[in-house]
């Protein structure tokens, strides 16, 4: 299971993603616009076994 957090900004958010063990797989800064949510999704969907 891989988890995905998310730090939220006034103008960015960072999403990270780590395995069961905790291990940094991934990390993401997104520009907080139209388009973020898309974004995000679609960074995420790497990983099908995953929780937010």
């Amino acid at each position: 299971m891989i988890t995905i957090g998310i730090d939220p900004h006034k103008s960015s958010l960072t999403a990270v993603a780590l395995d069961e063990t905790g291990h940094l797989l991934a990390t993401r800064r997104i520009t907080v616009n139209t388009a973020a949510y898309k974004t995000l999704t679609d960074w995420a969907a790497r990983w099908p076994q995953r929780r937010s």
